[in-house]
C-alpha cells in the first residue's frame, strides 16, 4: 500500500514517486493498472475511447467514468473490473472467485480471454462512407479511424473466433454497415468483422478501407499496369460506380473475415 503520491502538470502520477500511495481511489488502482502495464494516459484514452483530459480527470479524482468506460478500461489493463471500480478483491483478472470468472460476475458473459473491438464508426457502404466526425481512434496498429471512439466489446470464445475468422480476437475490428452500396452481399445494420493484419489487396475480395471521407466497406481490386499502383473500388450494387484510388489516397485497414446479420 502506497498513502503518497504527486502529480506532474499534465495532471499524471510521476512513476518514480509513487511510494505508498492509498489504493484506497479509484484514481490511484487506475494509474497503478496503467504503471504495471507500462501504459500511460494517452494509451488509456485511445483504447477507451475519450480524451486524455478525460483519463486525467479520473486519476486526479475529478470526475469518474462510465461504467462502460470503466469496464473498457479494466479489459485494456487486464484488471478485475470489480477491483478497479471498487477496490475490493484482487487487483488481476485471474484473482476472480474459482469457477466464476470476472466477466461472468460484472458483465454476465462467457469469458473468452480476450474482446474483439467494434468501432463506433458506422462503416459506410454507400455514398462514400460517413462524413467527418470529432477525432480519430487509433488502434494500435497503424489504423486511425474517424469516430467518437469503441462503441462495444464482442465477447466470443477464442475457439469459435479462431475456428470461423482464422484469427485471434486482437486482429479482429467490427465495424456497423450503413447504406445498401453492398447489397446484396452485404446489409444495412449488419456487422462486418475485419481482420487488419491482411491489408493488401491480393488476392482481391471485400476490405473495410478509409477512402479520405469515411470507413466503407467495398470490393477492392488491384489495377494492372498502374503507375502509381491504383485500386479499383467497387461496390456490388450496380447503383454505384466503381471508382479509381491510388494506395496513397486511400487507408486499407483490413480483410472482410465473416459479418453478423440479423436479417
Amino acid at each position: 500500500m502506497l498513502p503518497f503520491m504527486s502529480i506532474n502538470s499534465s495532471g499524471e502520477i510521476c512513476p518514480d514517486t509513487l511510494h505508498n500511495v492509498s489504493m484506497g481511489t479509484l484514481g490511484a488502482r487506475i494509474q497503478w493498472a496503467l504503471d504495471r502495464a507500462e501504459r500511460n494516459q494517452s494509451d488509456l484514452a485511445k483504447a477507451v475511447g475519450v480524451s486524455r483530459n478525460s483519463v486525467s480527470q479520473w486519476v486526479t479524482g475529478k470526475t469518474e467514468p462510465s461504467a462502460g468506460s470503466l469496464k473498457k478500461a479494466a479489459v485494456y489493463l487486464k484488471v478485475d473490473v470489480h477491483w478497479l471500480a471498487t477496490g475490493e478483491g484482487e487487483p488481476l483478472r485471474q484473482g476472480a472467485p474459482k469457477g466464476e470468472s470476472s466477466v461472468e460476475r460484472d458483465l454476465g458473459l462467457p469469458d473468452s480471454g480476450e474482446a474483439i473491438l467494434e468501432v463506433d464508426v458506422r462503416a459506410g457502404a454507400g455514398g462514400g462512407g460517413v462524413p467527418a466526425t470529432v477525432y480519430y481512434v487509433h488502434d494500435g496498429n497503424g489504423n486511425a479511424y474517424e469516430a467518437e471512439g469503441i462503441r462495444d466489446q464482442w465477447i466470443i470464445p477464442n475457439s469459435v473466433v479462431r475456428e470461423m475468422l482464422h484469427a485471434a480476437p486482437k486482429h479482429v475490428r467490427v465495424f456497423e454497415v450503413i447504406g445498401d452500396s453492398m447489397e446484396p452481399r452485404l446489409l444495412e445494420g449488419d456487422r462486418v468483422f475485419v481482420d487488419i493484419r491482411y491489408r493488401v489487396p491480393s488476392p482481391e475480395g471485400i476490405f473495410a478501407l478509409w477512402d479520405g471521407i469515411g470507413v466503407v466497406i467495398k470490393r477492392i481490386q488491384i489495377v494492372r499496369g498502374s503507375d502509381p499502383l491504383k485500386i479499383r473500388v467497387i461496390s456490388a450494387n450496380a447503383q454505384y460506380e466503381p471508382y479509381e484510388a491510388t494506395l496513397d489516397e486511400v487507408n486499407i485497414i483490413g480483410r472482410y473475415v465473416g459479418r453478423f446479420t440479423v436479417s
